[in-house]
């Protein structure tokens, strides 16, 4: 079952950020996090896109591995789990900017992106 996105944002800076805010009320959100100017610090396994929800329970980092985005799907796999996300209340607009900054954060090739 696909998790509701009512809306999303998207930051295009030093930090580049792809976030999904998820259910009716959008009390929680999905976001994608890579902050390149400060990449050569870490070490090559900490390298890449961050994902999170704000309530990991894991120690490890989660990474993203792909995003397959279809016209009113967007599933997003992380080293930890799969995530399947309704954005057909999303206008083309912000898909489009999202794919955009996604295309930055994929810079290296460090991860999967396909329109199905």
């Amino acid at each position: 079952m696909a998790d509701y996105v009512p809306f999303l944002s998207v930051e295009d800076s030093d930090d580049l950020i792809v976030s999904f805010g998820l259910g009716e009320q959008a009390a929680t959100s999905l976001t994608l996090l890579r902050t390149p100017k400060y990449e050569p610090f870490l070490f090559e396994e900490e390298r890449g896109v961050s994902v999170g929800t704000g309530d990991s329970d894991t120690e490890h980092r989660e990474l993203l591995v792909s995003v397959k985005w279809s016209e009113r799907l967007v599933q997003i796999e992380s080293t930890i789990r799969l995530y399947t996300l309704g954005i057909h209340a999303l206008d083309q607009a912000e898909i489009q900017d999202a794919k955009r900054v996604l295309r930055k954060m994929n810079f290296d090739n460090s991860f999967e992106v396909k329109d199905v």
